[in-house]
C-alpha cells in the first residue's frame, strides 16, 4: 500500500510476502506514485514486468543485522 502524499510517499509492504512478491509489490506501488494517471491494469502489467527484470538480474533485498555496516568495496 502506498500513501498519496506526493511530497513524502510511503510504501508499506506486508512482511509475510515472499521476497519475489515483495519486489513485485514494491514496483507496483512505486509506479502508482510515479505515474498516478495510469490505469490499474497498466500499473499491474508494468510492475510485474519491472520486478521480473530486476529479479532476473539478481536484485535481492539484503537485511543487515543491528550494529552492522555494509561491506566497503574499494580498489
Amino acid at each position: 500500500m502506498a500513501t498519496t502524499d506526493p511530497v513524502r510517499p510511503l510504501i508499506e509492504i506486508d512482511p509475510r510476502l515472499s521476497p519475489r512478491r515483495e519486489l513485485e509489490v514494491l514496483c507496483h506501488e512505486q509506479l502508482h506514485i510515479s505515474l498516478p494517471n495510469l490505469s490499474e491494469a497498466e500499473i499491474d502489467r508494468l510492475g510485474k514486468e519491472m520486478s521480473r527484470t530486476l529479479w532476473s538480474q539478481n536484485y535481492r533485498r539484503v537485511l543487515m543485522g543491528k550494529h552492522k555496516t555494509p561491506v566497503r568495496i574499494s580498489k
